[in-house]
């Protein structure tokens, strides 16, 4: 049996690890577009602070690690798979045929089609090459300019400020992490942010980027090489500009093949595809969102770590399913946690409560439908990371802790203890 797996993120790692876990004796080939080994993109902060090397940054330990498990790592594109011929065509003209096929070729970023984005010093923060390019860029007191306030940007910006980098946060929407938090506890993490001296500015778009001369001819270093126009016609000077504006699925080379896919591949309970000897995983993967009972995208590497031992069971002809994914985002902000997770924007029809104290900086914010918890945000209780995705996953009638719940959010951890009761349907 040929196992052939694309992409080596975490969903492709872990899968090529349970295939030869559940099957000694079969090909298993894990294709990279990358020249670096297998590392992980969460671990990237922590090489910009300086807390790791690079060597911390790698899924596995030793350069020998994938060869001693008998798994072949091979570098290069795949342009095309051939699901009638079952093999995949690869940018440099080779061709791989195999028997079970895994997609987890994830995302990659976007930069917006402006002026100067191509410039140097102008980047992405996505791969571990463009985090040693920030890192000769990022010593105390340098100027650095994000564009896009969502999750990734702000992971970067926590990175950054604390290796002492003087930041500039721009968003193109009105508020920030615009897909993770509502408007009231947005606010709350700006205000945090710029008491922490970073710059945040909302409801902002960047015409250009230029190239600034330098004033004095022995001056050859990059302090503040760039200048980022904004459409207020504000000018930023900048030693760097990291574009964190958002990320497009890595499907184009299933164009012309049986494989389906809108916002992702799209999978079933199994995460088999529309083909039957072809899977995907991790954050290309669109299966099921356990909460809202559709499919959907989880950009999470725990979900797609949990999607590659799904489908590498499967491939290899053991019956696993997936019961589908809870939306959970966890941020920590320069020291400031905040967490939204399910239906945290709420439902038609459904009800919600909302404790919320500005000066201590803890807001929460709870969302029912009928007589269930299905999505929360919390900002400053870092004991309700661990406690709402499971009231919300546990699908626990409420009861009389509904109406507790909208009057006192607050009581949320007394609730959970008691809803974790055997008997909690007397209470």
């Amino acid at each position: 049996m040929q196992h052939l797996i694309i992409g080596a993120g975490p969903a492709g790692v872990v899968a090529a690890e349970s295939i030869r876990k559940y099957d000694s004796s079969s090909t298993v080939t894990l294709i990279s577009n990358e020249p670096d080994r297998p590392y992980s993109r969460l671990a990237i902060p922590h090489f910009l602070q300086g807390k790791i090397d690079e060597n911390a940054t790698y899924l596995r330990r030793g350069s020998d690690y994938f060869a001693a498990h008998s798994i072949d790592v091979r570098k290069g594109s795949v342009v095309k798979v051939d699901t009638l011929a079952d093999a995949v065509n690869l940018e440099d003209g080779s061709r791989l045929e195999y028997d079970r096929l895994l997609i987890a070729t994830g995302t990659r970023p976007e930069k917006p089609t402006i002026p100067g984005n191509d410039l140097p010093g102008v980047v992405n923060c996505w791969t571990l090459n463009d985090a040693r390019k920030i890192v000769g860029h990022s010593g105390v007191n340098s100027k650095i300019t994000i564009v896009g306030a969502g999750f990734i940007g702000c992971i970067i910006l926590d990175a950054l400020a604390r290796a002492g980098v003087r930041l500039n946060l721009i968003e193109k929407g009105n508020h920030i992490l615009p897909h993770l938090m509502n408007e009231a506890s947005s606010r709350l993490i700006r205000s945090w942010c710029e008491a922490k001296g970073v710059t945040v500015r909302t409801s902002t778009d960047i015409k250009a980027i230029e190239k600034k001369a330098h004033t004095k001819k022995s001056d050859k270093s990059h302090s503040q090489q760039l200048s980022v126009l904004l459409n207020s016609g504000e000018s930023l000077p900048a030693d760097m500009v990291i574009f964190a504006t958002g990320t497009t699925m890595n499907t184009a080379f299933l164009e012309g093949s049986d494989i389906a896919y809108k916002q992702g591949v799209l999978v079933d309970e199994c995460l088999n595809t529309t083909t039957p000897k072809v899977y995907a995983a991790g954050d290309v993967c669109q299966g099921i969102d356990f909460t809202a009972g559709k499919r959907r995208v989880q950009a999470i590497q725990l979900t797609a770590s949990e999607h590659g031992r799904i489908a590498a069971a499967n491939m290899c002809g053991l019956k696993a399913k997936y019961p589908g994914s809870i939306t959970m985002n966890v941020l920590d902000t320069l020291g400031f946690v905040s967490s939204s997770f399910g239906l945290w924007g709420g439902v038609d029809g459904g009800e919600s409560s909302t404790d919320s104290d500005s000066s201590s900086y803890t807001y929460l914010n709870l969302q029912f439908k009928e007589d269930l918890l299905i999505g929360a945000t919390s900002l400053g209780n870092a004991e309700h990371i661990s406690l709402l995705p499971r009231l919300i996953h546990s699908r626990v009638p409420l009861k009389l802790w509904k109406k507790r719940l909208i009057e006192n959010p607050s009581r949320l951890i007394e609730a959970y203890q008691a809803l974790s009761q055997p008997d909690h349907c007397r209470i």
